[in-house]
């Protein structure tokens, strides 16, 4: 009983310990990586972390562990003990955070772009820790079933609750042409799903024609999302009504969202706000606009979310656009990368999502201007209201005009 005791007391014991060193350390990365302030140098050299009676009790304490602890594997070394731990750390106390040593850190980079092998499916966490799915239109993941809100259990037996959004990424992932099979929650009933893993391709932005009125489809926002939305606006024109289709965008890159956002606003419109820990971080619109008067709608679900999120509040709070469709998911965070000095690397939550009216809608989402009423609504149903809209303006305009 003495035995498990002391067990018990030397893992609270690590720990502390160890949310103490962790918080400090990420304290000092951020502040290292922040491109705002000057680094804060603690010390000129290396004898900072011999003076740090923190970072010395958890090593003293990692090499306890690894001489004495009879569950230990003899082969773990230190430096894994170490990775383990953080890993460990991020993943509990972060929904989106993950610690990625340098070869799972080069793979990823690797498995980013507009192509990559995988089943084409966003994944989310709600505030009470369940994987949210978000499958990508026409995707290896919609195809086989998958839709937007279903629940995540396991990939391939293996449970994914706790896991970080990046672990849980890479589980679904594989070689090209394998399966993978996901217990889904759907419905209010679970089932095995099992899908394909192929190349999966997506243009960020693509244009159509939908009884005569222009849809501009953006799945996800990325690097080149703002130079193709704004060639596809020249095509458009500047005087034609036409839709921002963004139901299922899961977000992607909140720089090209917001960029892209550029494209519709006058100077010194209010986009987005990021409040971290040191302060408010305020995104306005320049001098980049391209098209300021032509009748803008945009569709949402409830799939829509992060950067698309941010993309719709500046476009609609700035009475530039209007909304149509359904309550967005609502994931209202910030997520950075800080590589570290091995090559590994840490993926962490750093800030708050606001919107130009003052709104944090991580949890709650955007309500749209319109709402299109029923359960699983279809394209016809979002087209209809676009219509409705436009002639309800047309006649506005003839009353004025009278």
């Amino acid at each position: 009983m003495n035995l498990w005791g002391n067990r018990v007391k030397w893992l609270l014991s690590i720990m502390l310990l160890l949310i103490i060193v962790s918080m400090s350390f990420l304290l000092l990365k951020g502040e290292r990586q922040s491109t705002n302030k000057q680094p804060i140098l603690l010390s000129t050299g290396k004898d900072f972390w011999l003076e740090n009676e923190d970072i010395l009790l958890y090593l003293e304490t990692i090499t306890q562990i690894k001489n004495h602890d009879l569950y230990l594997k003899p082969e773990m070394k230190r430096r894994e003990l170490i990775q383990d731990t953080l890993k460990f750390y991020v993943e509990k106390t972060d929904p989106f955070a993950a610690y990625m040593i340098a070869d799972e850190f080069t793979k990823w980079k690797k498995s980013q772009g507009d192509l990559y092998v995988g089943i084409g499916m966003e994944i989310v966490k709600d505030p009470e820790g369940q994987v949210i799915c978000l499958p990508y239109t026409g995707s290896p993941a919609e195809k086989a079933g998958i839709r937007v809100g279903d629940h995540l259990i396991s990939i391939e037996g293996e449970p994914v609750r706790g896991r970080s959004i990046l672990a849980i990424g890479s589980m679904a992932r594989g070689e090209h042409d394998t399966s993978v099979k996901l217990l889904i929650m759907t419905g209010g009933e679970q089932k095995y799903i099992s899908v394909k893993r192929s190349h999966v391709s997506f243009d960020s932005v693509s244009i159509s024609r939908i009884e005569n009125i222009s849809v501009i489809k953006i799945p996800a926002f990325t690097r080149d999302t703002k130079v193709k939305l704004e060639n596809a606006l020249a095509e458009v024109g500047k005087t034609n009504p036409f839709v921002i289709d963004l139901r299922g965008n899961a977000g992607g890159d909140l720089s090209a969202a917001i960029d892209s956002a550029m494209l519709f606003l006058d100077d010194h419109k209010k986009i987005v706000s990021i409040k971290t820990r040191q302060s408010i971080e305020k995104y306005e619109s320049g001098n980049g606009i391209v098209n300021s008067s032509s009748h803008l709608f945009l569709w949402q679900d409830e799939g829509t979310a992060s950067a698309a999120e941010v993309f719709i509040a500046a476009l609609t709070k700035n009475n530039r656009a209007i909304s149509i469709g359904k309550k967005s998911f609502g994931k209202g965070t910030k997520q950075d990368i800080f590589e570290l000095s091995d090559g590994s690397a840490l993926f962490i939550t750093t800030g708050f999502l606001q919107t130009p009216d003052g709104l944090f809608f991580d949890g709650k989402g955007l309500h749209p201007d319109y709402t299109v009423e029923s359960n699983n609504p279809q394209t016809i149903e979002y087209l209809l209201k676009v219509k409705g809209l436009l002639k309800e303006k047309e006649l506005n305009q003839a009353v004025g005009k009278s």
